[in-house]
């Protein structure tokens, strides 16, 4: 810990920037911040003593020079028509602030990605990590369905310890590894669409912070940004398996084929978790009524559901469709619906023809008061326990949206407040999106897997999203399907779904809609085999609560990546087919068609096999681990949180026994 914290200002210029020499230096003892001209920009270095920890240019899109602004204020600049300041305003960070009232300027800072490596940003359909592999083109920083951005925060966290917040009121866009910007991340302010054309001025804010790793970067970050949950989903749901109507059956639902579902799961033996009845249950998109033909018996069906001892959620979304009249005519009647500067309130979803919709405003109090009475209805008429709330993002609206409050913060602002009324439900419910919604005690899911093995939206993308997710502060991540959704008539394999279940396993919870008794015709059991990883979740489903526990107060990941426990390893900061539960598991999934083996790495400390009980000094590479169809590689830490105290061999099958930790 670096003693009593000093700070240092040099700069009072009096002439437009044109030297070499550092016109701006703020130190904060070993930590410092300099800018130098560099052909009409601003080259900044953020070291630490004698360590690189960021390198950037300032001013990329400046046209004109650097002029020192009058009264001799310190470390602030003209450049035509905007402000550029830099200041300090945290223990071990810098703010840049860029601002104009005219908003047709643009702002734009870049800084390198190499030699390091990145974490964080958006959530995206082809899901690199490290990030530094990302391309994003002029992406908007808002929630949005396009490359299934759905949970975004402004946040790059690089190996050597520095990490950059984007302040929300900047309209943000962010390009990567694009023509101009290869190897390089822009941060760029502007005030075009999807802003809001109200704004009166384009700010481009954002703070550097600095710490010795990683880690501890990640670690000011929350404290100082990101935040920390709350509380955590209900362990019931922690523990027991999810059963979702929406894989196998899509939209063909009704009382017979959900009933019939749920006595099927029961006989299977699996009890006592959440059943989900998933899309096309309403009488039209909007108006939360069951549909008659569909569900004449709803209450009935509820009960038979709730006789196995499952709660039954209900999945809902922010939308009303156009042939839903005499619910649209009411939110029409009393200006709940979203409408664009032409004052046209009609949108396109994934369940409607195109301009056959509407989006409910809930940036007004009203609205969100309208909605969560007719879902309360809904919980006293049926008997419903929760709801799966799906959309939220922001892209889904009339473009551009006029929304309630400040418009800077808009449109994230409306995701933000339909995110907070839906966790207004309780601990049963899950989500899609997230922006500014750490602190929500709830479930995180993520955007809808594909029914295949690859990085792009497929099983690799479960393990990266997951970190993705965890890294931005959504600890209490839901992964999506066991086995992906089905899409496109490509349901998974018997293999695919095994793996798919195993990997799934150390995470907080598990979501089945294809069932282990869906695949028959196989080399292996299925059914078995699920039985086996259904029952180990479960067997350390009290650890992964205690894991949510620490995440609520103190921050930490609940899946982290593995170079959370060796922030300066070299290894462990490139892996991305590997991740840890806690501190001391640490999980390497079988991710590829066809393999039985696996090359596992393990850093620094004392690991034991949790297939076998074979111990391992790291760090370490295992090439070619053994891991036929029925085993999934994981490792246990003996580390001071959880102290070895047993190995004992029953029938072939090692357990191993920690404090806290069972086996």
């Amino acid at each position: 810990m670096r003693g009593i914290l000093t700070l240092c200002y040099v700069l009072i210029w009096t002439a437009p920037v044109s030297k070499a020499e550092d016109i701006v230096l703020l130190k904060q003892n070993e930590v410092s911040l300099r800018l130098s001209p560099e052909q009409g920009r601003l080259a900044l270095t953020v070291s630490d003593g004698e360590t690189l920890k960021l390198k950037g240019k300032i001013g990329v899109r400046a046209s004109e020079p650097f002029t020192p602004c009058d009264g001799g204020v310190r470390n602030c600049f003209m450049v035509g028509d905007g402000m550029l300041q830099v200041s300090t305003h945290l223990d071990y960070g810098f703010t840049i602030h860029w601002s104009t009232n005219n908003t047709r300027t643009e702002f734009e800072d870049c800084f390198d990605l190499d030699p390091f490596h990145w974490y964080g940003g958006p959530e995206q359909i082809m899901q690199f990590w490290p990030i530094e592999k990302l391309t994003l083109i002029n992406f908007a920083n808002v929630v949005q369905e396009y490359q299934h951005g759905a949970v975004i925060e402004p946040y790059w966290l690089n190996s050597a310890g520095a990490f950059i917040f984007v302040d929300h009121k900047v309209p943000l866009f962010i390009s990567q590894n694009g023509d101009e910007s290869e190897r390089k991340v822009c941060f760029s302010a502007k005030g075009t669409s999807p802003y809001s054309p109200t704004r009166k001025r384009v700010t481009l804010a954002y703070t550097i912070g600095i710490k010795e790793n990683v880690r501890e970067a990640h670690l000011h970050a929350v404290k100082d940004f990101l935040g920390k949950p709350t509380g955590h989903p209900n362990y019931k749901i922690i523990e027991r398996p999810i059963w979702s109507t929406w894989a196998r059956y899509k939209r063909d639902v009704n009382d017979e084929v959900v009933r019939a579902f749920a006595k099927e799961i029961a006989d299977n033996g699996y009890t006592n978790g959440q059943f989900e009845i998933d899309d096309d249950w309403e009488e039209c998109y909007g108006a939360l009524t069951f549909r008659s033909s569909k569900f004449a018996n709803i209450s009935k069906t509820v009960d038979y559901i709730k006789s196995f001892n499952f709660t039954v959620s209900l999945w809902v979304h922010p939308f009303i469709n156009t042939d839903c009249v005499d619910h649209l005519s009411v939110a029409r009647d009393r200006g709940y619906l979203i409408k664009n500067f032409e004052g046209s309130d009609l949108t396109t979803w994934w369940n409607s023809a195109s301009y056959k919709a509407t989006y409910l405003d809930f940036t007004k109090l009203e609205v969100r008061e309208w909605f969560a009475g007719r879902l309360k209805s809904l919980q006293k008429n049926y008997g419903i326990d929760s709801f799966k709330f799906d959309a939220g993002e922001t892209s889904w609206t009339p473009k551009i949206p006029q929304l309630q409050g400040d418009e800077e913060t808009m449109p994230n602002v409306l995701s933000e407040n339909y995110l907070r009324t839906c966790a207004e439900f309780g601990d049963l419910i899950e989500v899609r999106a997230g922006w500014r919604t750490q602190d929500l005690p709830m479930f995180v899911r993520m955007f809808d897997k594909d029914s295949h093995w690859t990085l792009f939206n497929g099983l690799h993308s479960l393990i990266t999203t997951l970190l993705q997710m965890n890294m931005n502060g959504y600890t209490m991540v839901l992964p999506d399907l066991i086995g992906g959704n089905g899409y496109h008539n490509q349901k998974p394999s018997a293999e695919l779904f095994v793996r798919w279940l195993q990997a799934n396993t150390f995470m907080p919870s598990i979501q089945f809609s294809f069932v282990p008794w869906d695949f028959t015709e196989t080399k292996f059991s299925v059914t078995e085999i699920s039985r086996k990883f259904i029952d180990l979740h479960q067997k350390y489903a009290p650890y992964i609560k205690t894991q949510m526990e620490r995440s609520i107060k103190e921050g930490h990941p609940v899946n982290g990546p593995i170079w959370w426990i060796s922030p300066n390893d070299t290894i462990a900061l490139t892996i991305d087919s590997e991740f840890l539960l806690g501190e001391d598991i640490l999980v390497a999934p079988v991710i590829k068609e066809g393999a039985t083996s696996r090359d596992v790495y393990l850093p620094a400390g004392e690991w034991v096999d949790g297939n076998n009980g074979s111990t391992y000094k790291g760090p370490i590479e295992l090439k070619n681990y053994p891991a036929p169809i029925d085993v999934l590689p994981y490792f246990i830490r003996n580390s001071g949180s959880a102290n070895l105290v047993n190995v004992i061999s029953i029938l072939f099958m090692i357990t191993v026994t920690y404090v806290g930790i069972p086996v």
